[in-house]
Formats: C-alpha cells, sequence, structure tokens
C-alpha cells in the first residue's frame, strides 16, 4: 500500500542489436495500470514519448526549495511523513494545513541555509573523502554504495546510518533498488563514478581527455560510459543524440590488443571520432561507467577500467 498519491515506477528495456525498440514494444504490449475500480474494464493506455523532450526535474537549491516542499505537504497525506520529519519542517514552519509565509529575517535565514546545504552536498559529492568511496586504490572510481548496503547502514545498523554516503548518493541519483548493491553474476547492474581526471584535478569541458576500457569488459549484457552535468547532474546537453559510448549501440573503434580508447573534448580527435564523446568548454562534467549482467572479474577488482588522462 502506497503512503502517498503520487506514485512513479522506472522500467528498463535492454536495447536489441542497438536499438530500443523490442523494449519499447513489451511495455507498449505487457504494461497496464489503471484506477482498481476499473480492474473490470480497464481503459486503453496512453503511452507518451519523452524521446527529445525537455523538462526539468531538479529541486530547487534557493529559496524556492522550502515552497516545493511546502507543496508536497498540502498536497499529500499527513502519514506520508513519520512524526520526526513532519517535526522538522515545522520547526522551520512548514505545516500541513498552515500558510508559509516566513518574514523577512526567516526568509533570508532559509536562503542562506538551503545555499549552505547545496554546497555541503556538493562537496561531499565532487570531492569524495568518506571511507570506502575508491573502488581501487589510487584510482578515481568509486561507488555510490558506500559499506554496500543500499541503506547506508553502518554494522547493519549497529553502528547508525551513514548519512554523507546517502547524501553523496542521492544528490547524483534518483532510484535506488536492493539489486544494486547485490552480487548477481550475470544479472543487474554495478556503476562507478569518476569525479576527477587521473592527476585529482576536476574535468574541464575544454579540454580533452582519454579513457583505455580494458579488453574483456565483465558484463553479459553491455557496458556504457555516460557523461553528466554536475550542475543538474543529469546528461551533459551536447550537439550529439547521447552524451554516451555503448558497446551495443556504437560501432567503436577496438586497438589491437582488444582494449578500446575513449575520447572526450570539444572537439573529436582525428580519425577518432566512432570513440568520441562531446564537452562543452566552460562548463564541468563527470561520468559513470555502467555494466549490465556483471560478470565475476568485476567483482574480484581482476579486471578495472583506466583513469583518465588529459591529452592537451
Amino acid at each position: 500500500q502506497s503512503p502517498g498519491y503520487v506514485n512513479w515506477v522506472i522500467l528498463r528495456g535492454f536495447l536489441v542489436d542497438g536499438k530500443p525498440d523490442a523494449a519499447a514494444k513489451m511495455f507498449r504490449e505487457g504494461l497496464k495500470a489503471y484506477p482498481l475500480a476499473k480492474k473490470d474494464a480497464p481503459p486503453a493506455m496512453e503511452f507518451i514519448s519523452g524521446s527529445r523532450k525537455s523538462w526539468n526535474t531538479i529541486h530547487a537549491n534557493n529559496f524556492e526549495f522550502y515552497e516545493e516542499l511546502h507543496r508536497v505537504i498540502e498536497r499529500e497525506p499527513i502519514g506520508l511523513l513519520d512524526p520526526e520529519l513532519r517535526g522538522l519542517f515545522a520547526a522551520v514552519g512548514i505545516e500541513k494545513g498552515k500558510l508559509f509565509k516566513p518574514d523577512a529575517r526567516q526568509k533570508k535565514i532559509l536562503t542562506d541555509a538551503v545555499a549552505i546545504g547545496n554546497a555541503t552536498a556538493r562537496a561531499i559529492v565532487f570531492r569524495a573523502r568518506l571511507e570506502g568511496f575508491h573502488y581501487y586504490p589510487e584510482s578515481a572510481w568509486g561507488t555510490g554504495f558506500i559499506g554496500g548496503d543500499y541503506r547506508w547502514l553502518k554494522d547493519g545498523g549497529r553502528g547508525g546510518r551513514n548519512l554523507d554516503a546517502r547524501t553523496l548518493f542521492f544528490y547524483q541519483a534518483t532510484v535506488n533498488t536492493p539489486a544494486m548493491v547485490l552480487k548477481m553474476i550475470g544479472r543487474g547492474s554495478q556503476y562507478a563514478a569518476a569525479m576527477v581526471d587521473k592527476n585529482g584535478d576536476y574535468f574541464d569541458g575544454s579540454k580533452s581527455y582519454r579513457l583505455k576500457i580494458p579488453a574483456n569488459v565483465p558484463v553479459r549484457d553491455f557496458w556504457s560510459v555516460v557523461l553528466y552535468d554536475p550542475q543538474t547532474r543529469s546528461e551533459l546537453q551536447t550537439s550529439q543524440p547521447f552524451p554516451s559510448k555503448n558497446n551495443k549501440r556504437d560501432q567503436l573503434a577496438v586497438n589491437d590488443d582488444g582494449s578500446i580508447d575513449l575520447y572526450f573534448g570539444p572537439t573529436a580527435p582525428a580519425g577518432r571520432e566512432s570513440n568520441w564523446i562531446q564537452t562543452v568548454p566552460g562548463k564541468g562534467w563527470y561520468t559513470l561507467l555502467r555494466l549490465y549482467g556483471p560478470l565475476e572479474p568485476w567483482f574480484d577488482k581482476t579486471w578495472r577500467p583506466g583513469d583518465f588522462e588529459p591529452i592537451d
């Protein structure tokens, strides 16, 4: 039973021969959602394509954040949030059924607070110093599930919840599932994030970089590298259709030893266009390595990706 009125479901369909057609057909023909009262005669489903459409799903990082929160409190049933959270919101003047109208002094305090909170979250994510973040010694690659628990509990809960580790995940991601931390050979997915290059410097959209993906990537299904905008934590917007490369959709040039060199920068290196992901001068970026159907060499770390090398 859902505690709230607004619900959404995320479904992932894999590419077949580099195309989404089979997955889209499966969802159109197999997915049905309707009010229980209409179960005997369900209405026809309407599917709306989100391709090439823009909308903002980012929460405000200014005073509007509190107004967003107030709208949610007013819209949803009281039981959506427990008394602990409701008490926190009430402490800053947000209560169900009451106007939220802070005076000038209170508004300034709240505006400062949300700026500090946003800056704190950004520092936790983009210069991670939490124990257990790095996948490998002397490498930029890190995990979003510090401690190997999707709830970020320490010692099964005896040590409490690692709140900074939870912030590190949810400031850059939306959906959480226990499957993301389970070792499921050949099933599910695994992820690694890189916020800096091999020298520890932030990625600069005006510079060029190379990433070596060693041969025999340990996946049953496919792997991809995706670039994100550190301001929105959404996919980087460039003139390319996708800010990513994956081994199912893209015809990538492969080295003699089976490895693949990916290139990142504002312009493609000559002869390497198929392996190039565009970046934007004046804007930073970060990346996720995604493995679908991960195999044992990922979990035992006998296979590991290279680090980003500046090549300017």
